[in-house]
């Protein structure tokens, strides 16, 4: 049977560095989910209300959203992996953001092939001599779809440890608890489940017995962007997907993300980028 698959990776911020003794990082989140990997050392991560301590061969994953902050207190140097990323992929997404975050001790880290996957990233970003994607326009093509592939593969060891893992119990949106962070969330997924619909955020409001400015007011703090410039990224991203890998006239991209007309989503793409949506497809 054949199998068709169109998914968005979005990596920032991959780089492996080396902290010294005392070093911290204040407090702070993320949009995108991240995945942390403690190589030598010793450090202290907070998270929310929770202080975790992690040591060599450990593993992190951190929900977005989720506030924290790293400190050095060992007296030796501290030394990781870090990576951000998103994936379009609402099944995935999903398992990823089960609890705020997930401490992956090395005893369960080691049944994997975590290590090696962080071997040979380490390997082809040395062989660049940069150590981050944001400076690694000069990578090859195949090298920079290797940093893609290892990417997934570390996603995909996590997930199936989460999946052999116990997880901690997380409140639902009916048990009328949820922490800002969370309600973030229910509403990150609300809108990123209706692109092509006009939704309105005060009908999620609505839903979650909220506000419409306490609604807006969750979403930014958490995610450090107002619900409507967040659609209009997720419909950027989508609009450029669109063009670029289908043959789909304008008016049909245009009524796939919820737009009034053509023009109207010319005239709103020429806004986002500077282009319009055919100066900005490829040309046959």
């Amino acid at each position: 049977m054949p199998m068709n698959l169109t998914n968005t990776l979005q990596v920032t911020g991959c780089h492996f560095g080396v902290q010294h003794s005392g070093w911290c990082y204040p407090r702070h989140h993320h949009h995108l989910f991240e995945l942390l990997c403690c190589l030598e050392g010793e450090v202290i991560q907070e998270l929310n209300r929770d202080s975790v301590i992690l040591r060599p061969g450990d593993w992190m994953l951190i929900r977005a959203g989720v506030r924290h902050r790293t400190m050095n207190h060992s007296e030796a140097q501290y030394k990781y992996f870090n990576v951000h990323f998103d994936l379009d992929v609402p099944e995935i997404r999903s398992m990823l953001a089960t609890a705020p975050y997930r401490h992956i001790p090395y005893e369960e880290a080691k049944r994997t092939s975590l290590r090696s996957y962080v071997t040979e990233l380490k390997r082809i970003m040395l062989d660049h001599e940069s150590e981050a994607f944001e400076t690694a326009d000069h990578f090859r093509f195949e090298d920079k779809l290797l940093l893609q592939s290892y990417t997934l593969l570390i996603i995909h060891d996590v997930l199936t440890l989460m999946r052999d893992l116990s997880l901690p119990p997380v409140p639902t949106p009916q048990e009328g608890s949820l922490s800002a962070a969370d309600v973030a969330h229910t509403i990150e997924e609300r809108l990123s489940q209706s692109l092509n619909e006009t939704t309105s955020i005060a009908g999620i409001a609505k839903e979650l017995n909220l506000s419409r400015s306490q609604c807006t007011k969750l979403f930014s703090k958490v995610y450090g962007l107002s619900p409507r410039q967040y659609v209009s990224r997720q419909k950027l991203n989508a609009a450029k997907e669109l063009l670029v890998k289908t043959n789909l006239p304008i008016a049909a991209v245009a009524e796939k993300l919820g737009f009034s007309s053509a023009s109207h989503f010319s005239r709103q793409f020429r806004r986002w980028t500077g282009q319009s949506p055919t100066e900005y497809k490829p040309k046959q």
